[in-house]
């Protein structure tokens, strides 16, 4: 089965689920691609550690996520929820709604090498026929993903990536430098996107208006 996508959103979320409407970039990109499970990536300032939520359908996705986070050292909780502004939100997002659907929720304050460390752990759930859509939920005046410093942000990442490797083969030490600990939610979740992507530049960016300018849709895709 070919890998779906890896998609970054950033938007309102309630809002965009009140706007009842489809056809986003996110669809698009999934076009003539059956999704059937769906797993959201999130941020939350209130949480001390990861959280897996079990939204919908079976148990066996939620709980797989669960045992890949332990198994590489991270202590998540795990509960169970309802779901109605999660489907309804995708249902905006994707013009359908996933059979299976569950989310973890991500503490901020771990090192930037801890968020890509759950990017890795999680690289095998996009070869199971899993959606994975990392969502940036800002409020409608925050959302400015079509600025150029993120862009450049995941720029000097792919910089860092190769210059690692090549110090690497030549024997040398790239030392250290992602034990600095994060506290913007959108930083902490693009990380563990940036690494989900196979830690390259995203093939497609997009930037969608809903009613009016105040009310976007924008972020990155890893196609890859």
């Amino acid at each position: 089965m070919d890998k779906l996508p890896v998609l970054f959103v950033s938007c309102d979320a309630r809002s965009l689920e009140a706007q009842r409407q489809a056809g986003s970039g996110p669809a698009r990109m999934i076009w003539g691609q059956s999704v059937r499970s769906v797993l959201l990536l999130s941020t939350d300032t209130s949480l001390q550690a990861p959280e897996v939520t079990h939204l919908k359908g079976d148990h066996e996705r939620s709980e797989r996520v669960f045992s890949l986070l332990s198994s590489r050292g991270f202590t998540p909780d795990f509960q169970d929820e309802t779901c109605e502004g999660r489907e309804n939100f995708l249902r905006a997002l994707l013009s359908e709604e996933p059979e299976d659907l569950c989310e973890l929720r991500l503490n901020t304050g771990m090192s930037e090498g801890e968020y890509r460390l759950v990017g890795q752990c999680l690289e095998t759930i996009r070869e199971q026929g899993v959606l994975v859509i990392c969502l940036d939920d800002k409020r409608e005046s925050q959302v400015s993903l079509h600025d150029r410093h993120l862009r450049e942000m995941i720029s000097g990442w792919v910089q860092d990536q190769q210059w690692g490797a090549a110090i690497s083969f030549k024997g040398g030490q790239s030392g250290n430098r992602h034990n600095r600990k994060l506290e913007d939610p959108t930083v902490c979740l693009l990380n563990a996107a940036f690494t989900l992507g196979g830690c390259k530049f995203p093939q497609r960016m997009f930037s969608s208006g809903m009613n009016n300018a105040g009310q976007m849709l924008s972020g990155f895709g890893w196609m890859r």
